[in-house]
């Protein structure tokens, strides 16, 4: 479960970043520059049960993309789907108080840090029992 949950923030990370690297390199170093410096701040429960939320949310947006992917004819419908997914994940992560940012620095910091990645193994065993 873990693995998954890393793959899956490296994955949301990235298609976050891709918009902002498309954009202006600039925009997109200061992007990083911001999330390592958010890395760097203490994490509260409550921020970590927001990604947990944002997490299963995301999890469920990708189950779907891909299986919509295998049904794609074209390399426009998949790029429509990806954009249409990553607008979604996005309203996702919004929806639970996180911004954008504050959610990658999370997953920055769920892929590097291993008190953070012990926090939220727990909370989402702690969900999963409650379901």
């Amino acid at each position: 479960m873990l693995k998954r949950t890393f793959a899956l923030s490296a994955l949301v990370a990235a298609m976050f970043a891709t918009p902002a690297l498309a954009q202006d390199q600039d925009a997109a170093a200061y992007a990083q520059q911001q999330m390592e410096q958010m890395a760097n701040e203490p994490v509260t429960d409550e921020q970590l049960e927001k990604f947990v939320e944002a997490i299963e949310h995301i999890e469920r947006i990708n189950d779907e993309f891909v299986t919509a992917l295998e049904s794609v004819e074209t390399q426009e419908q998949a790029q429509e789907l990806q954009l249409n997914a990553q607008r979604e994940m996005v309203e996702s992560v919004e929806e639970t108080g996180l911004s954008v940012e504050e959610y990658n620095a999370l997953a920055y910091r769920l892929q590097n840090d291993p008190e953070v990645q012990r926090r939220v193994e727990e909370m989402r065993e702690d969900e999963d029992e409650r379901y």
